[in-house]
């Protein structure tokens, strides 16, 4: 009825306004008659992917270990209609085609498979019992802890929607499930194993991460910088040992590693342009045997995060001069300094994350298609986005009430499984736009 009155309306106006207008709405209503019904089709798959969902929970590896989840992955791809397999040397990891049958671009979906070194601590049927040996030898539960559970399950569950229609699929899906996202070392093995080498390169790579400060229901988008550069250093503060009650004839490694941390923290407040982001910790320091012996050295560990590269390459020479002046004034011999850099920032491509948030508004309603700001935590997805444009979205995943009280990468992280049938209906909305670009 409301379309009715408005075509009344412009039946009034001067000719040409009215034509235009009358194009620009068959146009629009040409478009979303091609839209296949993208609810009812994922809801006839919800419940074969909640159950590989709880598989995949009750059975997590560690990274570089996804054997089973990768033998269950090969299975389950095999069983979808449409599916071809990419040879290659992916570790534990696995590429997939889907092929529509129209002419049309490729496009790339990727998802992370490994699990983290947790004891589960939840109650759910379905809970990890696992457990694995760390280096050293040290035994540790295994969990799913980061949701990646929900990230295969998803992605199944939307292949396995637009392969139900496959004959009107424009292009190419690759479909990408990479280990190790949790070490840093998955994206960039993959790539270098040519991921994104000839026919195989995408016009665009797109992902998702669940999220537990997001309610269920909500899905969240950052354009631009959306993570961080994760960077390092491991720090060995010298100095000479000697009697806690002669301190004068030592030099002292603990009160000098105490100036240098200080120092840290005055690098971000006063020498880091305040429009440009910029974290250093120190999140693990040791040295002494006993409260009244001065050490020879102290050790340090930090991270560090940025976002743009101008700011990474300055933190870095900053760190360097502050500990090498500070051994100097004190007489120290020279530390010694490991500086490392390691996944670079994720950069969400802004004309990806406006066509994804025409898709987020359609499905969800604008209510629940929210903003976050730029964070400081890493995803080595940002690897993909330096070889073709990339857009990674959070997908809410907090109960109700919950969204304040759970987080990821914790023993009782327990995602609101309802999001599973709502997220493999959203992921393949937004590929089937993406296709049809």
């Amino acid at each position: 009825m409301p379309l009715m009155k408005d075509l009344f309306r412009l039946a009034h106006a001067p000719r040409g306004a009215f034509l235009l207008v009358l194009m620009v709405l068959a146009s629009a209503m040409a478009s979303a008659a091609e839209i296949p019904d993208f609810e009812t089709i994922a809801r006839s798959f919800e419940e074969e992917t909640i159950a590989d969902r709880r598989w995949l929970h009750e059975n997590p590896e560690l990274s570089n270990r996804e054997t089973k989840t990768q033998a269950y992955l090969s299975r389950s791809l095999a069983e979808i209609p449409g599916i071809t397999f990419v040879d290659g040397d992916w570790g534990t990891g696995l590429v997939a085609k889907l092929h529509g049958g129209k002419p049309g671009p490729l496009v790339a979906w990727r998802a992370d498979i490994d699990a983290l070194p947790i004891t589960e601590d939840t109650d759910l049927p379905y809970r990890s019992t696992c457990r694995d040996t760390l280096r050293g030898g040290r035994s540790v539960g295994v969990m799913h802890a980061c949701g990646h559970d929900l990230h295969m399950s998803i992605a199944l569950g939307a292949i396995r929607t637009l392969s139900a229609v496959r004959d009107q699929m424009p292009g190419t899906l690759l479909i990408i499930f990479q280990p190790a996202e949790e070490t840093g070392d998955g994206a960039h093995d993959m790539l270098a194993a040519g991921l994104f080498s000839g026919e195989n390169k995408p016009r665009c790579v797109l992902a998702f991460h669940d999220h537990p400060t997001i309610a269920y229901g909500q899905v969240g988008s950052c354009s631009g910088w959306s993570t961080a550069n994760v960077d390092g250093f491991r720090l060995t503060v010298k100095g000479r040992g000697g009697h806690g009650a002669y301190p004068h004839r030592s030099i002292d490694p603990v009160s000098l590693a105490a100036k240098m941390v200080l120092a840290f923290n005055d690098i971000v407040a006063r020498e880091i342009d305040v429009n440009h982001h910029a974290v250093i910790s120190v999140g693990r320091i040791e040295g002494g045997a006993k409260g009244n012996v001065i050490p020879h050295e102290v050790r340090l560990e930090a991270t560090v995060r940025t976002h743009d590269d101008e700011t990474r390459q300055a933190v870095r020479s900053k760190v360097e001069r502050v500990v090498s002046s500070l051994a100097q004034s004190v007489g120290a011999p020279e530390p010694g300094l490991e500086y490392y850099f390691g996944t670079p920032a994720g950069y969400n491509n802004p004309e990806l994350v406006e066509q994804a948030r025409t898709v987020f508004r359609r499905v969800l309603g604008p209510e629940n298609s929210i903003t976050y700001p730029p964070g400081m935590g890493g995803e080595d997805f940002s690897r993909y986005g330096q070889v073709v444009p990339g857009f990674q979205f959070r997908i809410g995943v907090a109960p109700p009430g919950q969204e304040n009280t759970m987080s990821l990468h914790s023993p009782q992280f327990n995602a609101d499984e309802r999001a599973v049938g709502l997220g493999m209906r959203l992921v393949a909305e937004v590929l089937w736009d993406q296709l049809n670009r």
